[in-house]
């Protein structure tokens, strides 16, 4: 079930907003790409629209975006409608939905804390549409959507859409197994999940699901999982008492070929470095946004309120305590500050580490 919108906030069409917030610019346009869609569609048959809508892109390229993302806005804004502006969607557009796949990242990446219930649940139906058609570069979307999973918060927004997501990876598993890097993006993001949910017989019952998810993976494409790196045996390490991965580890440390017949050995798995995009991936665009702020624009002694605020909004309940290891790792593994950083007064990373120690 949907969580009620919050109280005393603007219901426009597509993000939350109060009195005092100025008209966003995206938004604005997006609406315009509306009024264009509906004035061409308005009191014709569905197929007099589809027509119409056909004869408007055909008129070059400014068209074809207008139609494309007045048609996306609409899918997200008109859940009644989505169905329909789904398939006009897939009949018009000349770009294998690469305007669409480009609005969508954005939105995710920039505006999906603002987005309105009814249009995330929408974002969350479309992706899924997107992977059941197999079009290119839904993977990447998905892998943006997960990067939205927050870790340590157990709100129903955040399980909400940890369970949406792995229902489409579970559900579209043939369509998963084409991307090594998907494979190994879901693995990585559901084993650290995993450590958040117990307690209720619901986050029980998703756990159970994620296990499932991640050992399938992890015993079926192992090498896929292998690019992980080393961060892999501490996120094993994390479960190590679920009953499915204590056999895991029984292979991993005594019968590695039973994985992979091109797998050695946990010192393999040690020997290979972490790629950054991965300790980035357990951090959320405003977490991130909000860090590399911190480490390349505030001074030295004038941290204060800017930790003070980070804490309130992420650090503020004991579920929350499990994010600090990935704050910490993302700053030592992917935040490299410039030499001219370096030798200024910018709050520094050990600072910041300081500031965040383990629970």
């Amino acid at each position: 079930m949907e969580p009620p919108p919050p109280k005393g906030k603007s219901q426009g069409r597509l993000l939350v907003s109060t009195s005092l917030d100025a008209k966003d610019e995206l938004e604005e346009r997006l609406e315009r790409c509306v009024t264009v869609v509906t004035s061409l569609m308005n009191g014709l048959s569905e197929r007099e629209a589809n027509d119409a809508l056909n004869a408007h892109v055909c008129k070059g390229a400014q068209q074809h975006e207008e139609v494309c993302l007045g048609l996306f806005t609409l899918l997200l804004t008109e859940s009644a409608q989505s169905q329909r502006c789904y398939r006009d969607l897939t009949l018009i557009n000349r770009d294998g939905m690469n305007i669409v796949l480009m609005k969508i990242n954005q939105i995710l990446m920039e505006k999906f804390l603002r987005l309105q219930d009814t249009c995330r649940s929408q974002m969350v139906w479309l992706v899924r549409e997107l992977v059941k058609s197999t079009v290119i570069g839904a993977d990447g979307v998905c892998m943006t959507l997960m990067k939205q999973i927050a870790g340590g918060d157990v709100s129903l927004k955040n399980i909400w859409l940890a369970e949406n997501v792995l229902d489409i990876l579970v559900d579209q598993r043939e369509w998963v197994l084409k991307s090594g890097m998907l494979i190994a993006m879901s693995v990585y993001t559901y084993l650290r999940l995993i450590v958040d949910h117990h307690g209720t017989p619901a986050l029980l019952s998703l756990r159970q699901k994620e296990v499932d998810f991640c050992i399938g993976l992890l015993r079926e494409r192992f090498m896929d999982c292998f690019i992980i790196g080393r961060d892999l045996v501490r996120l094993l390490q994390n479960v190590a008492r679920i009953p499915e991965f204590e056999l895991l580890w029984k292979d991993l440390l005594h019968n590695p070929q039973a994985l992979s017949p091109q797998f050695t050995g946990v010192l393999q798995l040690l020997s290979s470095r972490t790629s950054r995009k991965f300790l980035a991936c357990r951090l959320t665009p405003d977490m991130e946004t909000k860090l590399l702020f911190m480490t390349s624009r505030v001074r030295f002694g004038q941290q204060k309120r800017y930790q003070d605020w980070f804490q309130r909004q992420y650090l503020s309940t004991p579920d929350s305590q499990s994010l600090r290891c990935d704050l910490i790792r993302y700053i030592c593994g992917v935040v490299h500050p410039s030499n001219e950083v370096l030798s200024s007064d910018i709050l520094p990373r050990w600072a910041i580490i300081g500031w965040l120690p383990p629970a």
